[in-house]
């Protein structure tokens, strides 16, 4: 059978097609898009501005189409960190159910990632394996050591939350650096996060962690460091990301999307490279959506799918619509 899974994050939304089989929950991946959304860039406050629903709305109604063109049978929609912690979530999620009649599945921390462990569980035959998600709002790190849901860490900050705490412009000034990594290092203590020689394998899933990689590929192939992931090499890399003139011309070259998250991110993932110290570095092609794939086709993790043939639900016009026609009609039985 065909599944798919649309996911609304800090950046973005992105779906994932595929087939397999929903007794084992055994999926192979299809097809993959994704409509890059800085949902923070539309705050307005604690609240996501009247456009930034606009851009959801359309975002989400284009990938129901390409999940229903594609004959998925079964499809639902998840959000984590993006919508975790706004206000007025409630607004949100009625225009976007009224608009496009998707019902969002919410998923805490914990359960994102223990999504991210499920569609990594490949990588349980790596040695001592960390897995690292960095996304917008949150930080989910998984010890393969351990398997339970409630073992799993999501870390209350991401690159987003710290950029818009901390950094006035796209890049950190030097002294915003040091807050963010006294910061960084502060928070890793009080989740007593391990230290070195716990981890031999670190596994970088998410879409911000590839934009990361394919600046950081780059970057070694300018400076002909070779193709090894290192965290030394990655080290000299966030330190040029930081201070170098010809930075934003590589990323727009190859991640022009996540200009305004990799440079805070990057940091993230340099401290805590630093803190485990990993004798290797993976990335992953998997993440959120295939893990949550897995859970609930197997019946571990219960979502409201989205019916994808019924049709497009009409919404009401708004008391603004409304409003001017009344006024109109009023003062023509006036009139009269």
């Amino acid at each position: 059978m065909k599944f798919a899974v649309i996911d609304l994050s800090s950046t973005g939304v992105s779906l994932v097609v595929a087939e397999g089989d929903k007794n084992t929950g055994m999926f192979t991946s299809v097809y993959k898009d994704r409509t890059n959304i800085a949902v923070a860039d539309y705050f307005d406050g604690r609240s996501i501005s009247a456009r930034g629903i606009e851009k959801l709305i359309d975002a989400l109604i284009t990938a129901r189409s390409t999940c229903k063109t594609l004959g998925a049978e079964e499809c639902y929609c998840i959000s984590t960190a993006a919508l975790r912690n706004i206000d007025n979530i409630e607004e949100v999620a009625e225009k976007i159910r009224m608009r496009t009649g998707i019902v969002i599945n919410y998923l805490d921390g914990a359960t994102e990632a223990y999504c991210d462990f499920v569609s990594n569980r490949k990588y349980a035959a790596y040695d001592r394996v960390i897995l690292i998600d960095i996304g917008g709002g949150s930080v989910e790190l998984c010890d393969f050591s351990k398997e339970r849901k409630d073992e799993m860490i999501c870390l209350d900050f991401g690159a987003i939350k710290l950029r818009n705490k901390y950094v006035t412009d796209i890049y950190p000034t030097e002294e915003q650096v040091k807050h963010i990594k006294k910061y960084l290092r502060k928070k890793s203590d009080e989740n007593k996060l391990p230290g070195k020689n716990k981890f031999s394998t670190a596994v970088l899933v998410g879409t911000i962690s590839d934009a990361i990689y394919a600046v950081y590929r780059e970057f070694c192939e300018k400076e002909k460091l070779g193709v090894e992931f290192s965290y030394d090499k990655f080290k000299q890399f966030t330190k040029w990301l930081m201070t170098s003139s010809d930075r934003t011309r590589l990323i727009m070259k190859v991640a022009p999307e996540k200009i305004h998250v990799l440079p805070v991110a990057t940091l993230v993932l340099k401290e805590l490279l630093r803190r485990f110290k990993p004798d290797n570095i993976v990335i992953s092609d998997c993440g959120v959506k295939e893990g949550y794939m897995a859970l609930v086709a197997t019946g571990e993790e219960k979502g409201i799918p989205i019916d994808l043939n019924a049709s497009a639900p009409i919404l009401a016009q708004t008391a603004t619509e409304v409003k001017p026609k009344a006024k109109a009609k009023k003062k023509k039985e006036q009139a009269k």
